[in-house]
């Protein structure tokens, strides 16, 4: 992975957004459809600290490196399953099944890998005490997330 780059985290919290909120709204199950919606709109909020305290690049092309290969294929896949998601009228529980089990991976590795470099660069830099409370506080966030997905696909397959 290339150097940590905060303010490319923008385009992963942004996409993980729309991937949940356009989840969110096509399955009929309202129990599931609001669990999506809380990490859809939770991750929206990240996208917005993060823009607030690092700004926002103009493109995602010039973060991707900084995903490694894995992690920016994963990342643009999960755009376009947005677009594709978003033509769809209704899918099915077990296709919303497959979709989360595809991409939850994404948010253990955000908060576990990227989140934690983050905070831990900026203790040596002494960032603001804001910041880091904040960083902190959406490192955790994502690993909520990813554990809210993974009992959603568990009352999926039921």
């Amino acid at each position: 992975m290339e150097k940590i780059r905060p303010e490319c985290l923008y385009f992963l919290e942004e996409i993980a957004s729309e991937f949940y909120l356009a989840l969110a709204t096509k399955i009929n199950d309202k129990r599931i459809a609001k669990s999506l919606e809380i990490v859809g709109l939770e991750s929206k909020n990240h996208a917005e600290i993060i823009e607030t305290f690092f700004g926002r690049p103009e493109n995602m092309d010039q973060c991707l490196k900084m995903f490694g290969r894995e992690g920016s294929q994963m990342l643009l896949e999960m755009k376009k399953t947005v677009e594709e998601v978003s033509r769809r009228e209704y899918l099915s529980r077990e296709e919303i099944a497959r979709l989360l089990e595809k991409f939850n991976s994404l948010e253990l590795v955000a908060g576990e890998e990227i989140y934690s470099k983050i905070y831990f660069s900026l203790l040596e830099m002494e960032a603001k005490d804001l910041l880091k409370v904040l960083l902190k506080s959406i490192s955790s966030q994502e690993d909520f997330h990813y554990k809210i997905v993974s009992e959603v696909l568990r009352e999926l397959k039921k």
